[in-house]
């Protein structure tokens, strides 16, 4: 079995990855609406303003994104160390009882 801080690193890399791929799936999503909605919007204007929202929401969701990652990987002991256990005290809990 992996060390505690071998386990740490690969759920810390997981989370990294889901936290970019949501990211990612964001500004994809993010696009789509910006296009989709273009030919109803009556004027060039409140266009405008429609694509500066969505790159300000984008942009705010891609920085939150950034600072939980951030923070994640220097608390990453805290954060995740008491996970582990209790999945270790689970899983030997259904062992001893099975």
């Amino acid at each position: 079995m992996k060390s505690l801080d071998e386990r740490i690193a690969v759920l810390l890399h997981r989370d990294r990855l889901l936290a970019l791929g949501a990211t990612v799936a964001m500004w994809v999503v993010l696009v789509f609406v910006l296009v989709a909605a273009a030919p109803t919007v009556p004027s060039t204007g409140l266009f405008v303003v429609l694509a500066a929202a969505l790159v300000a929401l984008g942009a705010l969701n891609t920085a939150s994104a950034a600072a939980l990652i951030r923070r994640y990987r220097l608390a990453s002991d805290q954060v995740y160390r008491p996970d582990i256990e209790n999945l270790d005290a689970q899983r030997a809990a259904r062992e001893g009882t099975s």
